[in-house]
């Protein structure tokens, strides 16, 4: 009876003290994985931070970039607009000096057919040329002349002013499609100034599981040791 009880209380032991070893070893367990869960959280959540920092110092960056192209573009269109200023006034002051020129030269020429005129009619009365109208005549066809000759300058002089005005029109038309070229080639690739990356989420840490109780593994066992106990023949009423 004695041994019964002997072996009913090595087995109930050794059956608590297994359970009790194994409870402990799936604690352990789970808390290594919640502790791996934990460290795989964190190093994400700083690859995370880093990466935005990155990113957000990245777009900062091509942001200036694109400041510095667009404002590079627009002085080179203001340095293109003074090129074209220079250019027309160059060709404006060429049409004008080419019409100061032809004025001037009709200028000197009607001051010659007019001191021919007058040399003619000083001829012709010095002449002794008989009076009346034979004279009449003479005078009559050297102011038609003169006026000839005349008409001809004002002419050559209109036509002269009317072919600057024309090149004048040229000239403004060439300076301002080559403004416009130039104000076509501005580029605006800063659109929208970039904004900073959505602040990463913080992971929630988990709570390591709290360590089991001894109680059921020595419950277990002992009713173990009860039943190895019983099926030997022992009996709680004997």
């Amino acid at each position: 009876m004695c041994s019964a009880i002997a072996l009913g209380i090595v087995s109930g032991v050794g059956q608590a003290a297994a359970g009790i070893s194994e409870q402990n070893r799936q604690h352990r367990a789970q808390v290594d994985a919640v502790n791996r869960s934990n460290q795989i959280a964190r190093q994400k959540y700083i690859n995370d931070i880093t990466i935005s920092a990155y990113n957000d110092q990245r777009k900062g960056e091509v942001f200036t970039a694109q400041l510095q192209a667009d404002a590079a573009a627009r002085s080179a269109y203001y340095k293109q607009k003074e090129i074209n200023q220079i250019e027309a006034n160059r060709a404006s002051e060429s049409a004008q000096q080419e019409l100061r020129e032809k004025v001037t030269e009709a200028m000197f020429q009607s001051q010659t057919n007019l001191a021919k005129a007058v040399q003619a009619q000083g001829t012709m009365l010095a002449s002794g040329t008989q009076a009346g109208q034979s004279m009449s005549l003479l005078l009559d066809d050297a102011e038609r002349t003169l006026g000839f000759e005349q008409a001809q300058l004002d002419a050559s002089i209109f036509d002269a002013t009317k072919s600057f005005g024309l090149k004048q029109f040229g000239i403004n038309l060439d300076q301002y499609s080559a403004d416009v070229t130039a104000n076509n080639n501005i580029t605006t690739s800063a659109q929208v100034a970039p904004t900073a990356s959505f602040e990463t989420v913080k992971p929630i840490e988990q709570a390591p599981p709290s360590k089991p109780s001894a109680l059921g593994p020595i419950m277990g066992g002992f009713s173990s040791g009860i039943k190895t106990a019983t099926s030997l023949g022992w009996s709680p009423f004997d």
